[in-house]
Formats: structure tokens, sequence, C-alpha cells
């Protein structure tokens, strides 16, 4: 558990009215869901999910503040809303960095604020794609600005320039917008700019929604994804990155995490704790690799050899024994040159492979996790639960669930 119950005095807690936005982004949805789940474990029923305008304008001294305790997790844009939340001294949290200084300003006090790591993002971009030791050119792709999107976009473009300039890239990191002018003359601007791009290159993109748009801006240039241009996205929104014409590589935040944490926080203003002038920064967790930034192995060519076997083997003859056989090398070459042309061990390989069986089989039939495993010669399903959920983010039961409810809804 990520908080303490024995800081949390029910009779209080379960009193209050909690007031979250409903913003419609990943950010927005996963870091309400992780609120909620929080409340629910805790025993908080009341909970409302409104807007910034509605919150203004219906809520506040609404008959909800005469039934108990009010606090509220919110963006609070609008300063007029930090005004009447000010005027009526109601604990709040603070999504997000991009409005911190004029709530000081507002609140004149302390202010506790959850957001994600931006900059922690932009460099674990740049460590990943520098990693491959393989491209000539970086850029990266935002969806312009704003008020609502420098703040966050920013400091990912400048983090990732800096950490590439620290591993020794002195080169220009290009900047371009994925959201500008009409559609036609943004696919022809970026398209251009795409294949303007020394190659091979790599796009870091501000988010995934980004790297999907610059996906089909490098079809329209005749740019192979990964070969000539690797995208990465980040939030690792399932259902754009693998319903991309080239399935999307992301970095996962825990915005699911922030959530709970925000709503920690609050909890503990609701029992009397002064609020605290702190700005709590979720850390992404790691990259989901894909193939739009999956490495190939073209210039070894006992690794070639592995690589395709790979790709080509039923499920029940792929194990590394029958890939060393494959490539003619020995093991111990096979093992180093394989990490080094690839990226990844020979094992982490089989197990993507896999991984598109898997997926077909959780889509196109009904069958158990356990028929799944035995399948693929997994002896147990856990071991094939932990492999799916490290490489993909989400337990295979979600994936099903997600995939289903989207093919519904499409």
């Amino acid at each position: 558990m990520d908080y303490n119950l024995a800081m949390i005095t029910p009779p209080v807690s379960k009193q209050a009215w909690i007031l979250i936005t409903d913003g419609t982004n990943v950010f927005d949805s996963e870091v309400r869901s992780g609120a909620m789940q929080l409340a629910k474990e805790i025993g908080i029923s009341r909970i409302r999910l409104v807007n910034e305008v509605v919150l203004e304008n219906d809520y506040l001294g609404s008959r909800l503040f005469r039934e108990g305790p009010v606090g509220i997790i919110s963006h609070v844009r609008l300063a007029s809303l930090q005004k009447a939340i000010r005027r009526h001294r109601i604990p709040a949290v603070l999504l997000g960095e991009e409005s911190v200084a004029e709530w000081r300003k507002v609140i004149g006090g302390a202010v506790t604020v959850c957001s994600v790591d931006n900059r922690s993002i932009g460099q674990m971009a740049a460590d990943y794609l520098f990693e491959q030791h393989r491209y000539v050119s970086y850029a990266f792709a935002d969806i312009g600005e704003s008020a609502n999107t420098t703040w966050w976009c920013t400091p990912r473009f400048e983090s990732f320039r800096d950490t590439l300039e620290e591993h020794g890239y002195h080169g220009e990191v290009s900047r371009f917008s994925v959201l500008v002018n009409s559609p036609d003359i943004n696919e022809r601007e970026a398209s251009e700019f795409i294949r303007a791009l020394p190659k091979p290159a790599a796009i870091f993109c501000c988010n995934d929604r980004a790297a999907r748009d610059v996906i089909n801006f490098c079809a329209a240039a005749r740019v192979h994804v990964p070969e000539d241009v690797a995208i990465l996205g980040v939030d690792n929104e399932t259902e754009v990155c693998e319903a991309s014409p080239t399935e999307i590589s992301s970095i996962k935040v825990e915005h699911v995490r922030l959530g709970r944490t925000a709503l920690r926080m609050l909890l503990h203003q609701l029992e009397g704790e002064p609020a605290r002038d702190r700005v709590i920064l979720c850390p992404p967790v790691r990259v989901i690799e894909r193939a739009s930034t999956r490495r190939t192995a073209a210039s070894d060519r006992f690794v070639a050899r592995a690589v395709d076997f790979i790709a080509a083997a039923r499920i029940s003859q792929l194990n590394a024994k029958a890939v060393i056989a494959a490539s003619g090398a020995s093991r111990s070459y096979l093992t180093k040159r394989f990490r080094a042309e690839t990226g990844r061990s020979i094992l982490e390989a089989i197990h993507l492979r896999m991984m598109k069986d898997v997926k077909r089989e959780l889509l196109e039939t009904e069958k158990s996790v356990a028929q799944i495993a035995g399948e693929m010669g997994f002896t147990s399903s856990s071991g094939l639960c932990s492999v799916f959920r490290r490489l993909n983010g989400i337990s295979m039961s979600e994936f099903r669930n997600a995939q289903r409810l989207n093919r519904a809804i499409t």
C-alpha cells in the first residue's frame, strides 16, 4: 500500500466530498482512476467528477458544503476558481505545474502539487535512444505551443536535448509541431521535415498521439519506420500505440500512482494538517518497446539468421537452443553479438515474438490464460503473465478487455 491508514481518521474522511476535475487526456483519466481506487479501498464514496467551470459556478457554496468537508483535486487553471477556493478555504491538491506560481500568489501560502517529472521523461528518452548507437540525428515533435502544453512539452524537449549532449551528441536537436496550420499544410511541412533529417534518425514525441501523427507523416514521406526513423512516444496509451500502422514504443508513466498520492495528500489536509508547500513529481517507469524503435540485426550474418529464425519459427520450436543452432554460431559468440546488435538478449527476443501470438490468441479466441501459457511452452500461467506485464505494461486480462471494448466502440 502507498498510504498509511492510521493517518486517516475514518469519520472525517468518510464524510468528506472529494471533487475531481474530469479532463479527457490519459494523464487526467489515469490520475482520476488512481484517486478513485484509493477512495474505494478506504471507504470514501462521496466523489464527484466535474469540470472547472461547473465546479466554480454550480458547486462552490452549494449544499455539498453543508454536508461535510470538501476537498478538490484539479488543475485549477481558472484564476477565478483559484480565488474562490481561497475564499471558501477549501483544501486542494493541484495537478500539474503549469499554474503553480499564479496559484501561490492567489492562495498566499503553501501549495501542494502532484505532477509528472517531465525532465526525467526527456532524460529517459535520450538514454534509451542514444544507447542504440545507430542514429545520426535526433528531433523532438510537440503538439504546438499553448499555455496548456508548453509547461510540460518544453521540459521534455530541453532535458532530451541536454541529456543527448551529455552523452556526447553535439548536433542540433530539431523541434517541430504536428498540430499547426491546416491538416494539409501540416502534413506537407512535417513530411518534408522528416524527409530532410539525416538518416537513420530518432524522433522523440511529446506523447503517443503526436507519435501516431509522426508515423503517418513518415508514410507520406515514404520514410520507413524504424529502419530510417525510430519513433518514441510517452504515456503508453495502449489503444493508440497498438492501433498504429507501426506499433509505437512509449515511455510508461505511473499516472495511477500519482492519483493515489494526490488523494492521500488531500486527505491529510481534510484531517486538519496544514497544507505543505511541496511539488511531488512522478517519474517515468520504463520504455515499453514496440516496432517503432525495434532494432534490427543486419551487420552480423549469424545474428541475422537468428533474428530470421525467431520471426519465422513455430512457437513450439522456439527456444534459445534452436535459435543458436539456426544461426550457425557458438552459444558464447551469438549471446554476445545478439545483444550488441539488437539491444536485447536471445530470450527477450523470443518473448517479444511470443507476445504477438499471445495477443492474437487473447483477441481472437476464448482460450484461458492457462491454455495459452501451455501452448507457448510456459510451465505455469504465472510465468507468462509476468512476462506479458513486463513487456506490455498491463495484464493479459486488462489487454483483452481493453481491446474488446475498443473494438465494440469503433
